[in-house]
């Protein structure tokens, strides 16, 4: 009879997470997935899950006056697949500036090129040239060398080399590039190895300028010369301080390193002196960075370094150097490392309270907003509420899809939805006026929802065209879709399967199924009801007023629900006198299917008129949102 009820149990436990893989549909590519054993339908890794990487040792020297770099790397390259690989696919991201390669952003004629010049390339310490090799195959920013006869078996690994130059863009810097004639944010500037995987194979699409990248979790030993006047920030700890910086400079880099106040690491009476660096005519910067997805640097002569500590694991005490690189007329800057540092002790104990993952942050002015593997490259804001909130959508991006490791070029509401959410709670904290994110973002959202180029979610972004569409598909309906199962679930629920799906997959690679299927199991929910109409189904929200009606002091308000998309309830009586009631109900009132609710509320006077919804909420249609009671 006890082998019965455990056997029982563990049937009626698991229904929610079978029958929620059972209402998912999945294309037959991802099943496979499943049923290799890669990842499981309890959102779990699988027993058969693995996964590639690469060791890089890049020597870069910057030539700042041509915007030249020219590099040597070498790669070491390891097979964890149980496969054997035939060919090696790079990625040469710079060669979006390759005259004639395809792309979806403008190029000024002065930044086009042709092209990374890889001078050389080696396979296991033997050389070759790239321009007569016949296995070597260039398609603008993917590159394919076929093995021949030295294949790659399960478990082995490779030596693969190049020596190559790049000219960075000045005119159309799309996510980096130089800003000024000796300042630049230099990014996806290394032939690097493309991302193979257990559901795709090799990661080919070209990359056009929209979607964003993928990259498997390799480790980095980064030389960077350059002319004794400059600074290099980088991904990942310098090694080398002592060696390159000044005394005084160096005092202060190490004060900043175990201090919680903000220390002013180059102020503006350093600058125009030779006392930044040591008195060779070139440094040589060398960063390492281990377990991450990218590397990045920028440079500079004449910018300002703030930088500050911040205890980010309570547990272990473990703490991040925070870091302000920035030009001296950026007057917003200034405040920007104590904003990071608030940003990043918010995430790390509040929400998604989980530990900031890494030992550095250097948030560098330049242009736009970017992320990369413990930097960022934000433009200056007029407002501070717009630096705040840059600030912390970037450094968001640590979680996802840095520490997360998800595929941006398919599914970018898999980091662009969490980047925009995250920053939600603190931003009243930090500056009060950044509170109209929630409007901002229910209101781009019942612009475009249920119009015809307003996509579902699962549909892989890599296969969206034009800005509006993408945008909807990466920032404003997933990051709603958060937001409101936030609020369905209750925030402690929320974090519980939050926290179960970072644990499970963090340093792996993630797709939408292990996180549906990783909160149905954590909670021991089916969120199909949920899950449905936000990711995988066409739809928009819209909600109405069907019918009101008072009896005996207490107002009966019938809510019909039109579209497909569940949102939350929020109604507002107004009373003839001028007071108003407010009443809410989560989005969780939708999730038995039915498409009108009634609610009963007790009323002191008279109400004459009933208010549907609110500024936080989409709605593409108000008109039925106002009920008068005559």
């Amino acid at each position: 009879m006890k082998l019965f009820f455990s056997l029982f149990t563990v049937f009626v436990l698991t229904i929610p997470q079978v029958e929620a893989q059972n209402n998912l549909y999945m294309p037959l590519d991802i099943k496979k997935a499943y049923v290799n054993g890669t990842r499981n339908y309890d959102g779990t890794p699988g027993k058969y899950y693995w996964q590639n990487s690469a060791d890089y040792k890049i020597n870069v020297q910057v030539f700042p006056n041509e915007k030249l770099l020219k590099g040597t790397e070498t790669i070491t390259y390891f097979n964890n697949s149980p496969d054997t690989l035939k060919e090696i696919v790079f990625r040469l991201y710079q060669n979006i500036y390759q005259t004639g390669a395809p792309r979806e952003f403008r190029i000024s004629k002065k930044d086009l090129h042709d092209g990374i010049k890889i001078s050389e390339m080696k396979i296991n310490n033997v050389s070759f040239d790239p321009d007569t090799a016949k296995t070597i195959a260039f398609n603008a920013t993917v590159l394919r060398m076929l093995l021949g006869e030295k294949f790659l078996p399960p478990h082995t690994s490779i030596n693969l080399g190049f020596n190559w130059e790049v000219t960075l863009p000045s005119e159309s810097t799309i996510r980096m590039g130089v800003y000024d004639s000796t300042t630049a944010m230099v990014a996806y500037w290394y032939p690097q190895v493309s991302v193979y995987d257990d559901v795709d194979g090799w990661d080919e699409d070209p990359y056009t300028g929209s979607q964003e990248f993928y990259n498997d979790f390799n480790n980095y030993d980064v030389t960077i010369e350059i002319p004794n006047a400059f600074c290099v920030w980088g991904t990942g700890i310098l090694q080398n301080s002592a060696a390159i910086l000044s005394n005084k400079i160096l005092d202060r880099y190490q004060k900043a390193q175990t201090s919680e106040q903000v220390v002013n690491i180059i102020l503006k009476e350093d600058l125009g002196k030779e006392n930044f660096n040591r008195t060779s005519s070139t440094n040589k910067w060398k960063y390492s960075a281990n377990n991450v997805t990218d590397f990045a640097f920028s440079y500079s002569d004449h910018y300002l370094w703030d930088a500050v500590t911040a205890v980010v694991d309570s547990s272990s005490m473990r703490k991040t150097l925070i870091s302000a690189a920035y030009n001296q007329n950026s007057e917003d800057f200034y405040e920007v490392a104590d904003i990071a540092k608030k940003v990043i002790q918010s995430y790390s104990f509040n929400f998604p309270a989980i530990p900031f993952p890494y030992p550095r942050m250097t948030v560098f002015n330049g242009q736009g907003g970017m992320e990369f593997p413990m930097m960022v490259n934000d433009g200056s804001s007029k407002q501070r509420s717009g630096t705040v909130y840059l600030t912390a959508h970037e450094i968001g991006h640590t979680y996802f899809p840095f520490f997360m490791g998800t595929n941006e070029r398919k599914y970018a509401f898999m980091d662009e939805g969490w980047a925009s959410i995250l920053p939600l709670d603190l931003l009243p904290v930090i500056e009060p006026s950044s509170s109209d994110r929630e409007k901002n973002l229910a209101e781009g959202f019942a612009r475009n929802a249920g119009d015809e180029d307003e996509l579902p979610q699962i549909i892989p972004s890599s296969n969206l065209r034009g800005y509006g569409t993408y945008r909807t598909s990466a920032y404003t309906r997933p990051a709603l879709a958060y937001m409101f199962l936030r609020d369905a679930l209750g925030k402690e629920t929320f974090l519980k399967g939050l926290h179960e799906f970072v644990k499970r997959w963090n340093g792996k690679h993630p797709i939408p199924y292990d996180f549906y299927f990783s909160f149905n199991d954590a909670l021991n929910q089916d969120l199909s009801w949920y899950w449905k109409p936000w990711f995988f189904e066409f739809g928009y929200p819209d909600l109405a007023v069907k019918s009101v009606s008072v009896k005996k002091n207490r107002l009966k308000i019938t809510v019909e629900k039109i579209g497909s998309m569940p949102i939350p309830v929020a109604l507002k009586l107004v009373y003839k006198d001028g007071k108003t009631k407010d009443h809410y109900e989560n989005t969780s009132i939708w999730k038995d299917g039915k498409t009108l609710k009634e609610f009963t509320y007790p009323v002191e006077g008279e109400v004459t008129k009933v208010i549907l919804g609110k500024d936080e909420i989409p709605d593409t249609d108000k008109s039925n949102n106002i009920f008068e009671i005559k």
